[in-house]
């Protein structure tokens, strides 16, 4: 399991752990076996873990996004080298040899970038149950999208006295 993934599957588990938490809080003060300062205290808490949560899943989310926008873009280059070592050997430009190695070397990557892609897409998936986290995620790329720029373009200062011509 990758890095990424593992980090991914123990976020999730902690988030769903401290919503366990919550629901066991408000059961505890549902039945009067707190105060109402003891559920206020442990509430903030427990808000302030899960808020936490979420933004670290939004993060991880959105870079695992990118990650995946990042080996689809690897992936189309991978193909177009293995077209190119076809061609080439099509073409009588490089031996059997030469060509069988490369193009293994290549499928070979290529099968672990799209491997990769697919169990991205595959957490990813998973991420769509949780619609705030999915959500935010969106947000934060919309609100960086549009985010005002300035309209004054950047004055450039003309030296001066400009050097003459030599003669």
């Amino acid at each position: 399991m990758s890095l990424w993934k593992y980090m991914f599957e123990l976020a999730l588990k902690d988030l769903d752990l401290l919503r366990k938490k919550r629901q066991a809080l408000d059961e505890m003060m549902a039945s009067n076996r707190i105060s109402q300062q003891t559920y206020e205290y442990l509430s903030r808490e427990i808000s302030d873990a899960l808020s936490d949560m979420e933004k670290y899943i939004e993060s991880l989310s959105c870079r695992m996004r990118n990650r995946a926008e990042s080996l689809e873009k690897q992936a189309s280059l991978l193909e177009i080298f293995l077209a190119n070592t076809e061609m080439l050997h099509a073409a009588g430009e490089i031996d059997i040899e030469t060509y069988e190695r490369q193009s293994k070397a290549i499928s070979l990557g290529l099968e672990s970038t799209r491997n990769e892609i697919a169990e991205i897409k595959q957490v990813l998936e998973r991420l769509t149950t949780k619609p705030s986290v999915e959500v935010k995620c969106e947000e934060a790329a919309k609100a960086t999208a549009e985010t005002p720029q300035p309209t004054q373009p950047i004055e450039e200062k003309a030296p001066e006295t400009l050097p003459q011509p030599m003669q």
